[in-house]
C-alpha cells in the first residue's frame, strides 16, 4: 500500500515536471526521493539489504571446516 501510494505521488511529481515546467530542479530532486524509497522499500522485502533474512545476510550454513 505504502509503495503504491509513493508510485501515485511519483507520478504525480513527473507530470508536473512536463505539465508546469517551473521549479524543475525542485521536483527532479523530490522526485529521485520518492524514487530512492521506493527502491530501499523494494530491496528490503527482497531481503537484498545486509542485515536482513536474505542472501546478503550475516548468517550462513555451517561447514566442515568450522569450529564445533
Amino acid at each position: 500500500m505504502l509503495l503504491l501510494a509513493l508510485a501515485l505521488v511519483l507520478l504525480v511529481t513527473l507530470g508536473l515536471i512536463v505539465v508546469r515546467r517551473r521549479h524543475v530542479g525542485r521536483l527532479t530532486s523530490f522526485a529521485t526521493l520518492v524514487a530512492t524509497i521506493m527502491l530501499m522499500i523494494w530491496l528490503q522485502d527482497a531481503g537484498l539489504l545486509p542485515g536482513t533474512k536474505g542472501p546478503l545476510s550475516d548468517i550462513r550454513p555451517r561447514t566442515n571446516l568450522d569450529a564445533p
